[in-house]
Protein backbone atom coordinates (compact mmCIF):
# COMPACT_ATOMS: atom_id res chain seq x y z
CA UNK A 1 0.00 0.00 0.00
CA UNK A 2 2.86 2.36 0.82
CA UNK A 3 4.41 1.70 -2.60
CA UNK A 4 1.16 2.67 -4.32
CA UNK A 5 0.94 5.90 -2.29
CA UNK A 6 4.54 6.78 -3.20
CA UNK A 7 3.89 6.02 -6.85
CA UNK A 8 0.72 8.15 -6.84
CA UNK A 9 2.56 11.06 -5.19
CA UNK A 10 5.33 10.79 -7.76
CA UNK A 11 2.84 10.63 -10.63
CA UNK A 12 1.00 13.70 -9.36
CA UNK A 13 4.28 15.54 -8.85
CA UNK A 14 5.50 14.70 -12.35
CA UNK A 15 2.15 15.09 -14.12
CA UNK A 16 2.80 18.72 -15.03
CA UNK A 17 6.31 18.12 -16.32
CA UNK A 18 7.00 17.59 -20.00
CA UNK A 19 9.42 14.85 -20.85
CA UNK A 20 12.09 15.87 -23.30
CA UNK A 21 14.50 13.58 -25.05
CA UNK A 22 17.88 14.58 -26.36
CA UNK A 23 18.36 14.14 -30.09
CA UNK A 24 19.36 10.57 -30.86
CA UNK A 25 18.56 9.22 -27.40
CA UNK A 26 16.18 6.27 -27.46
CA UNK A 27 13.38 5.64 -24.99
CA UNK A 28 13.39 2.44 -22.96
CA UNK A 29 10.77 0.82 -25.19
CA UNK A 30 12.93 1.51 -28.28
CA UNK A 31 15.96 -0.24 -26.77
CA UNK A 32 14.02 -3.48 -26.22
CA UNK A 33 13.37 -6.18 -28.77
CA UNK A 34 9.74 -6.73 -29.79
CA UNK A 35 9.64 -9.93 -27.69
CA UNK A 36 11.01 -8.09 -24.65
CA UNK A 37 8.51 -5.25 -25.10
CA UNK A 38 5.69 -7.79 -25.37
CA UNK A 39 6.98 -9.47 -22.19
CA UNK A 40 6.82 -6.13 -20.34
CA UNK A 41 3.26 -5.49 -21.50
CA UNK A 42 2.19 -9.02 -20.61
CA UNK A 43 3.93 -8.76 -17.23
CA UNK A 44 1.71 -5.78 -16.38
CA UNK A 45 -1.36 -7.55 -17.77
CA UNK A 46 -0.66 -10.70 -15.72
CA UNK A 47 -0.10 -8.61 -12.57
CA UNK A 48 3.54 -9.57 -12.05
CA UNK A 49 3.36 -13.24 -13.02
CA UNK A 50 6.60 -13.59 -14.97
CA UNK A 51 6.00 -17.15 -16.18
CA UNK A 52 2.55 -16.34 -17.59
CA UNK A 53 3.94 -13.16 -19.16
CA UNK A 54 6.78 -15.07 -20.82
CA UNK A 55 4.37 -17.65 -22.26
CA UNK A 56 2.01 -14.91 -23.51
CA UNK A 57 4.99 -13.09 -25.06
CA UNK A 58 5.82 -16.16 -27.14
CA UNK A 59 8.56 -17.83 -25.11
CA UNK A 60 8.51 -21.63 -24.75
CA UNK A 61 6.26 -22.98 -22.01
CA UNK A 62 9.03 -25.38 -21.00
CA UNK A 63 11.53 -22.58 -20.30
CA UNK A 64 9.13 -19.74 -19.50
CA UNK A 65 10.06 -19.56 -15.80
CA UNK A 66 13.79 -19.37 -16.55
CA UNK A 67 13.22 -16.81 -19.31
CA UNK A 68 11.11 -14.67 -16.96
CA UNK A 69 13.82 -14.77 -14.31
CA UNK A 70 16.47 -13.81 -16.86
CA UNK A 71 14.35 -11.03 -18.34
CA UNK A 72 13.51 -9.57 -14.92
CA UNK A 73 17.23 -9.13 -14.24
CA UNK A 74 17.58 -6.89 -17.31
CA UNK A 75 17.80 -3.22 -16.28
CA UNK A 76 16.04 -1.95 -19.41
CA UNK A 77 13.15 -4.36 -18.90
CA UNK A 78 12.79 -3.30 -15.27
CA UNK A 79 12.78 0.37 -16.35
CA UNK A 80 10.10 -0.34 -18.96
CA UNK A 81 7.91 -2.21 -16.46
CA UNK A 82 8.23 0.74 -14.07
CA UNK A 83 7.30 3.16 -16.89
CA UNK A 84 4.21 1.10 -17.66
CA UNK A 85 3.25 1.03 -13.98
CA UNK A 86 3.72 4.81 -13.66
CA UNK A 87 1.59 5.38 -16.77
CA UNK A 88 -1.16 3.16 -15.37
CA UNK A 89 -1.18 5.06 -12.09
CA UNK A 90 -1.12 8.41 -13.88
CA UNK A 91 -4.12 7.37 -15.99
CA UNK A 92 -6.08 6.44 -12.85
CA UNK A 93 -5.73 9.92 -11.38
CA UNK A 94 -8.58 12.16 -12.44
CA UNK A 95 -7.39 15.65 -13.23
CA UNK A 96 -8.90 18.79 -11.76
CA UNK A 97 -10.65 19.71 -15.01
CA UNK A 98 -12.22 16.28 -15.37
CA UNK A 99 -13.39 16.30 -11.74
CA UNK A 100 -14.99 19.69 -12.25
CA UNK A 101 -16.65 18.46 -15.45
CA UNK A 102 -18.10 15.38 -13.73
CA UNK A 103 -19.37 17.44 -10.81
CA UNK A 104 -20.87 19.99 -13.20
CA UNK A 105 -22.75 17.25 -15.06
CA UNK A 106 -24.15 15.97 -11.76
CA UNK A 107 -25.14 19.48 -10.66
CA UNK A 108 -26.93 20.15 -13.96
CA UNK A 109 -28.65 16.75 -14.24
CA UNK A 110 -32.35 17.28 -13.55
CA UNK A 111 -32.86 13.51 -13.17
CA UNK A 112 -30.22 13.25 -10.41
CA UNK A 113 -31.09 13.16 -6.73
CA UNK A 114 -31.48 16.66 -5.25
CA UNK A 115 -28.99 15.89 -2.47
CA UNK A 116 -26.41 14.72 -5.00
CA UNK A 117 -26.86 17.92 -7.01
CA UNK A 118 -26.49 20.09 -3.91
CA UNK A 119 -23.39 18.18 -2.84
CA UNK A 120 -21.85 18.54 -6.32
CA UNK A 121 -22.45 22.30 -6.25
CA UNK A 122 -20.98 22.48 -2.75
CA UNK A 123 -17.81 20.64 -3.82
CA UNK A 124 -17.48 22.81 -6.93
CA UNK A 125 -17.74 25.93 -4.77
CA UNK A 126 -15.02 24.62 -2.47
CA UNK A 127 -12.80 23.79 -5.47
CA UNK A 128 -13.24 27.31 -6.84
CA UNK A 129 -12.62 28.99 -3.48
CA UNK A 130 -16.08 30.56 -3.39
CA UNK A 131 -16.49 29.97 0.33
CA UNK A 132 -14.80 32.26 2.81
CA UNK A 133 -14.07 30.61 6.11
CA UNK A 134 -14.40 32.89 9.09
CA UNK A 135 -13.16 32.21 12.57
CA UNK A 136 -14.01 34.10 15.70
CA UNK A 137 -11.33 34.55 18.33
CA UNK A 138 -12.04 35.86 21.81
CA UNK A 139 -9.16 37.17 23.87
CA UNK A 140 -9.78 38.05 27.47
CA UNK A 141 -7.36 40.15 29.44
CA UNK A 142 -4.59 42.43 28.29
CA UNK A 143 -3.22 41.31 24.91
CA UNK A 144 0.25 42.80 25.53
CA UNK A 145 0.63 40.94 28.82
CA UNK A 146 -0.40 37.67 27.18
CA UNK A 147 2.06 38.16 24.29
CA UNK A 148 4.94 38.99 26.65
CA UNK A 149 4.20 35.93 28.74
CA UNK A 150 4.13 33.78 25.60
CA UNK A 151 7.48 35.16 24.38
CA UNK A 152 9.10 34.22 27.71
CA UNK A 153 7.88 30.64 27.37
Amino acid sequence: MAEVKKAVKKAVKNSGKKSTLKAGKKTTSETLSPAQEKFCLEYRKHEGNGTAAAIAAGYSERTAAQQATRLLKNVNILKRIKELADDAIRKQIIGLDKRALVLSKIAEDDAADVQARIRAIDVLNKMDGVYVFKTEVKISGNVNVLLKRRKKE
